[in-house]
């Protein structure tokens, strides 16, 4: 598991992948709220270990395909990886919409004005939560598994 945060923490973005209403997946990159080169204030509180399950913490628009697709389907997937070292891990599970607004404001950054013009209480702001129930990693050139590899 030290590897999978490794990972996770070194990718420069977070792949979300979604199911549209036919069932056909869809992915797109979010910004990885979990890489403390790039969001240092929110270190210790958008990733979670406990055991094999990840919970993890992103931000993204209200408004947006994925929060819709999110709302009708909760099983998603999300993938990190370092490319140029041929590592990369899967964590597959479910993604919901958060409505704690202390939350909200605790993850706040200053700079997503750009994204959420009001500030933390736009109610284009959304936090989403991720937990996962299946982890896939590759790295040191074999694959690795957590949690319900069989699902």
């Amino acid at each position: 598991m030290k590897d999978v945060i490794s990972i996770i923490k070194k990718s420069e973005a977070a792949y979300l992948a979604t199911v549209d209403k036919e069932g056909r997946p869809e992915i797109r990159a979010l910004l990885n709220l979990c890489n403390p080169k790039k969001f240092k204030k929110l270190e210790g509180k958008t990733l979670f270990v406990e055991g094999e399950t990840l919970t993890m913490y992103f931000t993204t628009n209200t408004s947006s395909k994925k929060v819709q697709r999110i709302r009708n389907n909760h099983n998603a997937a999300l993938y990190f990886c370092e490319p140029e070292k041929f590592k990369g891990i899967c964590a597959s599970g479910t993604i919901e919409e958060v409505t704690d607004q202390a939350l909200k404001e605790d993850l706040w950054q200053p700079g997503w004005f750009i994204y959420y013009h009001k500030g933390k209480t736009d109610p284009d702001y959304t936090v989403l939560k991720f937990t996962s129930t299946k982890i896939e990693g590759w790295y040191n050139a074999n694959p690795h598994y957590f949690g319900n590899v069989n699902s």
